[in-house]
C-alpha cells in the first residue's frame, strides 16, 4: 500500500462520512418529526428515548444507503483530487491508477465487513433496548406498533395456533389472544382465550383468560403456560421481524434448512445482502473512479458530481429491485445479492481499462 493510496483513501473516507452524515441528519429529523406528530406522543416527555430511537433509525437507514454514500463520496473526493492535480502528479511519479486504487478498495472491503458483522448487530441490539423502553413508556398511551396475525407453534406434545388481535414489537407480546390446540398425542382440543400473552425462554405465558374444552366446564385462570420449540429468533422470523435480525441470527436459523416460506426467502435475502456488502462497495467505488478519474485540462466540473449522484441512485435502485426479486423467491438469493455487485465491478473495471490502457 503506497502513501498516495493511503492519502486517497483518507480523502474518500472523509467525503463518504460527510454524505452519510447528511443522510443521518435528514432521516433523524424526519423520525423526530414523525414521532412528535403521533397520537398521544410528546417529545419533551421522554427526550432521551425519542432521540435515541431517531438516531438508531437514522443509523439503520445510513447503513442501507451506504452504496449511494460510496458513489457520491467517491465522486466528490476524486473530483477534488483531480481539481488539485493530485492524481496527475501520482501518475507522473510512476503510480498507475491500479496502484492508486488498491488502498481504497481494501478500505471498501473492510468497511463492508465491519458494517455487516459488527456495526449492524450492534445497532440492532441497541434498537431492542430502546424499543423496550419505548414499549414501557407508551403502553399507557396506546402508541405501540400493533398488528394482528396468526402464529403456528409446536412442542413435544403436538401443535397449536395462536391468533392475536395485536402483536407488539417483535412478536414476543400479544393482546387479545385465542389459542387453538391441534389434537396432538393426547387428542388435546382445548381452546384458550386470554387478554395477554408473553413469550419467555421457550414458553408462552397467558394472562387473565379461560380454557374451554368439549365435555368439560370452562376454567378460568390468571396465568397459564404452554411450552414451545421456537426460539426468540425463530419467532421473529415467523412474525416477519427479519430486519431486526443480525447476520449471525440469520445464519443460525437458515443453516441446513430448505427455504420454502416467504419469510424464509426474505431472511435468506437479507443474509446474502449482508454477505455481499463488501463487494457491492467495491463495485460502487470502481464506478466512481471510472467516471471521474479521467484526465481533463480544466479539472473536474460539477457535472461529474451530478452524474455521480444520479449513478449512485441508479445502483441503489437496481440493487433494491434485485432484493425484491430475491425476497419473493423469483431469483436465487445468491444471484440477487451478488449479481449487481459483480455487474458494477465489471462495468467499472472495463471503463477504467479503456480510459487508462486504451
Amino acid at each position: 500500500m503506497t502513501l498516495i493510496g493511503l492519502h486517497v483513501s483518507i480523502k474518500i473516507c472523509k467525503a463518504i462520512l460527510m454524505v452519510m452524515s447528511l443522510f443521518f441528519a435528514l432521516v433523524g429529523l424526519i423520525e423526530i418529526v414523525e414521532f412528535g406528530s403521533g397520537a398521544g406522543t410528546n417529545i419533551m416527555t421522554h427526550p432521551l428515548t425519542t432521540l435515541s430511537s431517531a438516531a438508531l433509525t437514522a443509523a439503520v437507514w445510513s447503513m442501507d444507503l451506504l452504496p449511494i454514500s460510496f458513489v457520491i463520496g467517491g465522486v466528490i473526493a476524486i473530483s477534488d483530487l483531480q481539481n488539485h492535480r493530485e492524481l496527475i502528479v501520482a501518475k507522473a511519479s510512476g503510480i498507475s491508477i491500479w496502484g492508486i486504487l488498491r488502498a481504497p478498495l481494501i478500505f471498501a472491503i473492510l468497511v463492508g465487513l465491519c458494517v455487516s458483522y459488527a456495526l449492524d448487530p450492534l445497532v440492532l441490539r441497541l434498537n431492542d433496548i430502546v424499543d423496550a423502553r419505548v414499549k414501557a413508556q407508551s403502553s399507557a398511551t396506546g402508541t405501540l406498533d400493533r398488528r394482528s396475525g396468526w402464529l403456528e407453534q409446536s412442542y413435544d406434545g403436538g401443535r397449536y395456533i395462536i391468533k392475536a388481535d395485536e402483536i407488539l414489537n417483535t412478536g414476543d407480546a400479544m393482546n387479545g389472544v385465542n389459542v387453538f390446540m391441534l389434537g396432538g398425542q393426547n387428542g388435546d382440543n382445548r381452546q384458550i382465550v386470554a387478554e395477554q400473552a408473553r413469550y419467555e425462554n421457550f414458553e408462552w405465558r397467558f394472562f387473565d383468560g379461560i380454557i374451554s374444552e368439549p365435555g368439560n366446564p370452562v376454567q378460568q385462570f390468571e396465568q397459564f403456560t404452554l411450552p414451545t420449540n421456537f426460539s426468540a429468533a425463530q419467532l421473529r422470523l415467523q412474525v416477519g421481524s427479519i430486519s431486526r435480525m443480525s447476520i449471525f441470527e440469520l445464519k443460525s436459523q437458515l443453516r441446513g434448512k430448505t427455504v420454502t416460506t416467504p419469510a424464509e426467502y426474505t431472511a435468506q435475502m437479507r443474509m446474502r445482502r449482508l454477505e455481499a456488502l463488501p463487494i457491492v462497495l467495491v463495485g460502487t467505488l470502481l464506478i466512481a473512479f471510472a467516471f471521474t478519474s479521467g484526465y481533463s485540462r480544466l479539472g473536474t466540473s460539477g457535472t461529474h458530481i451530478i452524474y455521480g449522484i444520479l449513478l449512485g441512485f441508479v445502483v441503489y435502485i437496481l440493487t433494491k429491485l434485485a432484493d425484491r426479486a430475491g425476497e419473493s423467491g423469483n431469483i436465487n438469493a445468491l444471484l440477487a445479492a451478488w449479481g449487481p455487485a459483480i455487474v458494477a465491478i465489471v462495468i467499472g473495471t472495463t471503463v477504467l481499462l479503456r480510459k487508462e490502457d486504451g
